[in-house]
């Protein structure tokens, strides 16, 4: 069996996760079964960015979040509103993308959880109106935690989850033939039933199995698929599971 992780999420998930795998003795096999595309021509997205200054803050959940947001900025030509406002980003990978758009953004130094965010915003007394960034059928915590606060937020649909292509995903299921992978990561509960569909064929009872969290867990075990081990909701803690196997 190669010492290779089989990863399906989508690659803005999984930058800073593959590049510190980088340091480890795997290679990563990458076949990504989430693509996310633009919601075109929105009239809400429109009618939102008309109203930007009622916003005191922007609040940026996660770096593919942060991609379509400016993607739509660019496409609405509403860049010097967008940085006239606070820029808040969950995590230093988003914020950095960010200012490479010519938006200033800040975030709190923390593991990049939501609640470490809320009291960033509590510390620096912007917890009011927000503008929440989003998908179509992403589930984040961010929005629910600040209306248990009272907090007005505005979830912006910006973007729709979508499949591989089918001449892409004939590709991924030719190049993971030659492949027998160590480990193969289900990340969500979505995962779970994109990862078995795409590749039946594949002998999940030879390679290390590892879930993102306790529900992912339960679902893959209703598949009648063992699991070997479970990672604590983030992708850090995933990487960990691997480097303690490959030193085990």
């Amino acid at each position: 069996m190669s010492r290779s992780v089989l990863l399906t999420a989508a690659k803005e998930d999984t930058e800073t996760f593959q590049s510190e795998l980088r340091d480890e003795t795997v290679s990563v096999l990458h076949y990504p079964l989430e693509r996310y595309e633009l919601v075109e021509d929105d009239q809400d997205v429109r009618d939102t960015f008309k109203l930007l200054d009622e916003f005191e803050n922007i609040v940026h959940g996660s770096k593919r979040n942060a991609m379509f947001f400016v993607e739509a900025v660019e496409k609405y030509d509403k860049m010097d509103a967008v940085r006239n406002q606070l820029n808040l980003a969950l995590n230093q990978h988003t914020a950095d993308y960010l200012e490479e758009a010519g938006i200033p953004a800040v975030h709190p130094h923390s593991d990049g959880k939501a609640i470490d965010l809320l009291e960033f915003m509590l510390r620096i007394k912007h917890i009011g109106s927000t503008l929440y960034p989003c998908g179509d059928k992403t589930s984040e915590s961010m929005p629910g935690l600040l209306r248990e606060l009272d907090v007005p937020v505005e979830e912006l649909v910006l973007f729709t989850l979508e499949g591989p292509e089918e001449l892409k995903l004939q590709e991924y299921r030719k190049d993971i033939a030659a492949h027998d992978p160590a480990f193969i990561i289900f990340h969500s509960r979505r995962s779970v039933n994109r990862l078995l569909a795409a590749f039946p064929n594949l002998n999940y009872s030879e390679a290390h199995i590892t879930t993102g969290d306790q529900a992912v867990t339960e679902k893959l075990e209703g598949e009648g698929i063992e699991v070997d081990s479970q990672a604590e909701g983030s992708w850090s803690s995933i990487r960990k599971i691997i480097k303690e196997e490959l030193e085990g």
